[in-house]
């Protein structure tokens, strides 16, 4: 069907689904089961560029650890109440229909070709099926109530414009920019109303002050990381293997606290990180272990050879730096007070978070 918008004819869909990710094109594929006419409107020149970066681009495409805990936000139900519409098994089932077999690894669940690729292109065909029409290359700029229905919409893009009776939105957050999602999405709910949280970012990894982190830059440490606020309130903690990068520290310890470092850096408040490289060991075994090491086993070593075989040796001469203490001074002259301040640094590092990721 085809409507007049002055002098401009304006095509009518009955179902507009803007973004074309993997949310865009199941939802298009699910109204075009119910017999809809269906458009997807995608700015990228792809379907699914955010999809093939997913699981390290073999495409986790569910879990089946799933309980209201993993959610985050003031209500973990708002979460919980939409993913008991739809469980792993339902999505583990509904790949399989249209030909993804599912292979299980430690809960998270993979297609067995192991390939993100093969997800995309399976989505693709059912689109395809179902047929689905699909816009590239076509950015979305506003989505208004149609003024001439009760119900309705006008969806204006850079090249068109179209008249829908239901409009999908599923344009991603804004995680992903260089994919796509670049909050465009918001600006479509806010129009109509829609309260919005802040967007933090999360899971991501974190930037920290300074410019000693090159020299650790690599590393990879099972270490514990602990946020602490400008009052000393304990953010948040975890552990796991933390990898240290030029700018800060990363892996899926810092992944999980992440998102309280933002939050409070969005509220301007001050963030400190502290870092335990040898959680394993309280403080005073760790000063038990340095009196052996700068002490009984000491002569003629220097302090960044007293430490080998302790830590990397990168990450032992940031800590040694940190702590005041010259590389290359003879760990027997090392004093009390130097070994207790080398502690600190393997056990208590901190250092004020400035960004994240």
């Amino acid at each position: 069907m085809i409507e007049r918008k002055g002098t401009k004819e304006m095509r009518s869909i009955e179902v507009l689904v803007l973004g074309g990710g993997a949310s865009g094109m199941m939802a298009a594929i699910m109204a075009a089961r119910e017999h809809a006419h269906v458009m997807i409107l995608e700015k990228k020149n792809r379907l699914g560029k955010k999809l093939l970066a997913t699981g390290n681009g073999r495409c986790n495409f569910t879990n089946k650890v799933q309980k209201k805990e993993c959610y985050r936000g003031k209500d973990a139900n708002f979460a919980w109440n939409a993913m008991q519409h739809f469980s792993a098994e339902d999505a583990i089932e509904w790949f399989d229909q249209i030909g993804i077999l599912a292979t299980d690894k430690n809960g998270y669940m993979y297609p067995a070709a192991n390939q993100a690729t093969v997800v995309l292109h399976a989505l693709e065909n059912e689109l395809k099926r179902q047929k689905v029409e699909v816009k590239l290359e076509e950015a979305v700029l506003s989505v208004q109530k149609d003024s001439k229905r009760n119900d309705g919409f006008v969806v204006t893009t850079d090249q068109d414009s179209y008249v829908a009776k239901r409009v999908i939105v599923a344009t991603g957050g804004m995680a992903a920019p260089v994919h796509g999602s670049t909050g465009d999405g918001y600006e479509f709910a806010a129009a109509f109303g829609h309260q919005l949280v802040l967007p933090a970012s999360a899971l991501t990894s974190i930037v920290l002050e300074g410019n000693f982190m090159k020299k650790w830059s690599g590393i990879r440490i099972h270490g514990e990381v602990f946020l602490y606020d400008q009052d000393d309130e304990l953010l948040a903690k975890d552990r796991g293997e933390i990898q240290m990068v030029a700018y800060g520290i990363s892996g899926i310890p810092v992944f999980q606290v992440s998102r309280f470092a933002t939050k409070a850096l969005k509220r301007k408040q001050t963030v400190t990180a502290q870092i335990d490289f040898l959680p394993k060991l309280s403080e005073q075994e760790i000063e038990q272990l340095f009196e052996s090491r700068f002490r009984e086993y000491a002569h003629g070593k220097t302090a960044d050879e007293a430490m080998v075989g302790l830590l990397n040796h990168k990450l032992s001469d940031v800590l040694l730096k940190e702590a005041h203490i010259s590389l290359k001074k003879p760990a027997e002259e090392i004093t009390k007070k130097e070994l207790l301040q080398l502690v600190k640094q393997c056990k208590h590092m901190e250092v004020c978070v400035t960004g994240s990721k």
